[in-house]
């Protein structure tokens, strides 16, 4: 049940059980792509207040819950890091997104190489995103 799985990633990152930050996290386990804030304002429409939702995905950036994926909309989405360890965040991993749908699909065995930065530089995340349609998108077209 996604929401066990919700209160499991809480209790792991020690943050309270409140069924916003439940809703919220089950709402990213049941979608197979990123959130937006926008997303989720009109998932719990009339349940869940747009400040809230902010709070909530800005803790879960925070620890380490979810990480921050660009759109070629300039729009911000989100996605559970699901190959983080707690103490070892990082999100290395290639991100697609369908020019179609405009859905943003974390691709998980997709890695992200080591990129060799001038004397000086420290790089402090890698996001790589690749446009196209998505196999969805594919089969109706």
């Amino acid at each position: 049940m996604p929401s066990t799985k919700a209160e499991n990633l809480l209790s792991e990152f020690n943050l309270r059980h409140t069924a916003q930050r439940i809703s919220i996290l089950t709402a990213f386990f049941k979608n197979s792509h990123a959130l937006s804030h926008t997303d989720l304002e009109s998932e719990f429409e009339g349940q869940i207040d747009r400040a809230t939702i902010y709070r909530c995905l800005k803790q879960f950036l925070e620890v380490g819950i979810v990480h921050r994926i660009p759109d070629e909309q300039f729009q911000t989405k989100y996605a559970v890091c699901s190959s983080c360890e707690h103490q070892d965040h990082h999100h290395d991993h290639v991100h697609f997104n369908c020019q179609s749908c405009n859905q943003t699909t974390c691709i998980e065995n997709i890695f992200i190489p080591n990129i060799h930065l001038p004397k000086g530089f420290t790089a402090k995340e890698k996001i790589l995103t690749i446009q196209g349609m998505c196999n969805i998108c594919n089969m109706s077209a």
